[in-house]
């Protein structure tokens, strides 16, 4: 017993030495952080800037690096412009009234349920409510918020004010948006309601005005209507045309009368950058950053749109057989074939096309050619690679 007692006297007495020397060294290895100027320090800081308004964080980790993290906000703002779309857009309604007035010459009931749309339009541009006009104006507005991680170099031993920058953003891959106004959603349904008439009206499924003989089914009122659609063919904003067939793009207002794009770049944002540091108070608790560099946006932004078709807008062209092989014009015939409508020689009687309608057509890369100020922002979004950063930061030293 007396042996077994001495041993754990000594077994105490051994484990009591070694913990206080597992104190001793914990306490040297915070010395020694804080000696080498290892995460000895906390720095919180706001900033404003061209990434918006940003909250960081930042730890030193040795005399030459500190280690920054926080996010950035860019406050939404709207900025408008006109963006024209090949036609005057309020001639639209005038081309409804046309063709409705045509109907009724027809013995069609115009008053019926079916128009109350195009009464509308026409009553609102007689009334001037509806301004005559080329083009509708739109929206844009950023959507950029983003993470940061920030590894700062202070290269010089006896100046701690001149930083150098490595880093990345890290935030949503759709960064911003534009649409049309309110004020211009009837004027774009003017344009659906247009194109109603030339691709589903025309062929008249819906409005019966039709016969059929022992020759087979005729329109009523064929040269009346198929003139104004020969002069006019699809409604929409022209976009220039396919780097891959030369095709024609036309994008056409969604359901709602609204028509929109959206822009998008990498989701990981690479930051090369340098910054100047120094404090505002003796205790240097209050500090101030100045930041500036580049953000790489890793290749040139997509701007999509849907609801766009895809035309082959070559002349009419027939094989050695006279059967329609592609292009829009007028037959020696008379018979019109357009992007979505064309003349079936053997059915005698027009039918619909199954023209491509495609979504999430990108503008910067997958078209060429795209006119006005549609495409002198498609240039400049083809050469925007890079978004320059410089901001401002206010912080206080916590520890």
């Amino acid at each position: 017993m007396k042996k077994l007692g001495a041993l754990l006297v000594a077994l105490s007495l051994t484990a009591g030495a070694v913990a206080q020397d597992e104190s001793e060294g914990r306490k040297s290895f915070f010395a020694r952080l804080n000696e080498k100027n290892i995460l000895n320090h906390l720095d919180v800081g706001a900033s404003v800037g061209t990434m918006g308004l940003g909250i960081d964080v930042a730890v030193p980790v040795g005399d030459y690096v500190r280690v920054r993290a926080g996010y950035n906000y860019m406050p939404g703002f709207n900025i408008k412009t006109d963006v024209g779309t090949g036609h005057n857009v309020t001639s639209f309604i005038d081309k409804i009234g046309k063709i409705d007035k045509k109907f009724a010459e027809r013995g069609i009931d115009i008053n019926q349920p079916t128009f109350n749309q195009e009464r509308e339009l026409i009553e609102a541009y007689k009334s001037g409510k509806l301004q005559a006009k080329d083009d509708v104006t739109v929206n844009m507005k950023p959507n950029l918020h983003q993470f940061k991680f920030f590894v700062d170099v202070l290269p010089f031993k006896n100046n701690k004010h001149w930083s150098f920058t490595a880093g990345f953003f890290v935030g949503p891959a759709y960064v911003g948006k534009a649409n049309t106004l309110d004020q211009d959603r009837m004027l774009l349904k003017a344009v659906n309601l247009y194109n109603s008439r030339y691709y589903r009206d025309y062929v008249l499924n819906d409005m019966h005005i039709r016969y059929v003989d022992e020759y087979g089914t005729h329109l009523v009122g064929y040269d009346d209507v198929t003139n104004i659609v020969k002069k006019n063919g699809l409604g929409g904003f022209t976009l220039g045309r396919f780097k891959d067939d030369g095709r024609k793009a036309v994008m056409v207002p969604d359901e709602e009368g609204k028509a929109c794009a959206d822009m998008k770049i990498s989701k990981f944002r690479p930051y090369l950058g340098f910054g100047y540091n120094t404090s505002l108070s003796k205790d240097k608790k209050w500090n101030l950053n100045v930041d500036a560099g580049i953000m790489f946006l890793c290749g040139a932004p997509k701007v999509y749109v849907d609801n766009v078709y895809k035309i082959d807008d070559s002349p009419l062209r027939f094989d050695e057989n006279g059967n329609y092989v592609s292009g829009i014009g007028v037959d020696k015939y008379d018979n019109y074939y357009g992007e979505l409508v064309r003349w079936n020689q053997d059915e005698w009687e027009y039918e619909l096309v199954n023209a491509e309608k495609l979504d999430k057509v990108d503008i910067v890369h997958d078209l060429r050619d795209v006119p006005g100020k549609v495409g002198n922002m498609t240039q400049t979004a083809s050469r925007f690679k890079v978004y320059p950063k410089a901001s401002v930061t206010f912080s206080y030293r916590i520890f």
